[in-house]
């Protein structure tokens, strides 16, 4: 979600897909691990380079994990703070 007047960015990403360092889902899969690999390492380095990019462009940037959507209270504070960051009171 992009909030341009504000400059704030919330992405979501998939725990497997996106490889959550410490979460459960983020296994890696026992077959075919020649091609999981590395087309899971490219989703890390590319997310981390577009990351990058954008904070460097002045853009703050929320990543929310699909584990996160477990606890909505949790996430609504997270969402909320960030929302909230910056702003003059």
């Amino acid at each position: 979600m992009v909030l341009s007047r504000l400059k704030k960015i919330v992405e979501v990403r998939g725990c497997f897909w996106h490889q959550h360092k410490g979460c459960i889902d983020s296994h890696m899969p026992k077959s075919r691990r020649d091609y999981w690999i590395p087309k899971l390492a490219r989703n890390v380095r590319r997310d981390k380079t577009n990351e990058q990019k954008l904070r460097k462009n002045g853009w703050d940037v929320l990543t929310i994990w699909e584990c996160e959507l477990r606890d909505m209270d949790r996430l609504r504070a997270r969402i909320i703070a960030f929302l909230n960051a910056g702003r003059a009171s």
